[in-house]
């Protein structure tokens, strides 16, 4: 595999941000018009990822002075399909709650694998969601004050402290597909996994880890003793794959 993926604590260091075909750091101020893409990793500029329920989320906003509108005309807010060291994704916005208190993707990463600053970086930063809002061009947005903060601004609106952060939905796979020796990321409620297939059950995944270890508390899986990962299918919210 091109550019391999780092396994962390809690994060996959996985691809690169791009503007008009450059990589850049993530945070970087975008300029209206650039275009966006996610694209293969550039050492010191990688995007870091929190597995949680079955997403990749970026642990910060990678862009910020951007609107809603201007990542909507790019095929950011609803998904768009972005392949990333063979695994494929549809690259979208998270669902925050089109008001305060409603049940939401954002809200549930976080019951799942904490709030911390430390681990999400919304400190001092808001990030779009996908909702529109009762009030016309309406868009919802969470963070800088607190992780669980919720408000508003209008989808047009651009500046330094609202931001892009996007999530990486695995692309459906079917099970009965996969094959020995296959490459797959695998996604659970509170982790992930990412190397080799080496044997399945009807209850189990053997994966030969890149790394040996997990990213988040994988409560689905289990290092063995002879390197693998036992991975119970049960667990798994979603599997990306490589082609053999």
């Amino acid at each position: 595999m091109e550019g391999e993926v780092n396994i962390m604590v809690h994060r996959f260091k996985m691809g690169s941000l791009y503007l008009d075909d450059e990589p850049v750091n993530p945070g970087i101020e975008y300029q209206p018009g650039q275009t966006i893409s996610l694209g293969e990793a550039i050492s010191d500029k990688e995007i870091s990822w929190v597995p949680a329920n079955g997403l990749l989320i970026a642990d910060r906003c990678l862009l910020t002075c951007i609107s809603w509108d201007d990542l909507n005309d790019q095929g950011l807010v609803f998904g768009r399909e972005i392949e990333l060291h063979g695994f494929k994704f549809r690259a979208r916005l998270l669902k925050v709650g089109s008001e305060e208190g409603i049940p939401n993707e954002w809200d549930a990463a976080l019951d799942t694998v904490g709030d911390s600053d430390d681990l999400w970086h919304w400190g001092g930063m808001f990030f779009w969601g996908q909702e529109e809002i009762k009030i016309a061009s309406g868009r919802a947005y969470r963070g800088y004050s607190s992780a669980r903060y919720w408000n508003w601004n209008y989808s047009s609106n651009r500046n330094a402290y609202l931001g892009f952060r996007p999530a990486l939905e695995p692309l459906p796979t079917d099970p009965s597909a996969l094959r020995h020796g296959q490459e797959v990321l695998v996604i659970g409620h509170d982790g992930a996994v990412v190397g080799d297939l080496e044997d399945m059950t009807p209850y189990d995944f053997i994966i030969r880890s890149k790394s040996g270890k997990l990213a988040g508390k994988a409560t689905f899986a289990a290092n063995m003793r002879n390197g693998t990962v036992a991975v119970d299918r049960s667990g798994v919210l979603s599997i990306a794959t490589t082609q053999l």
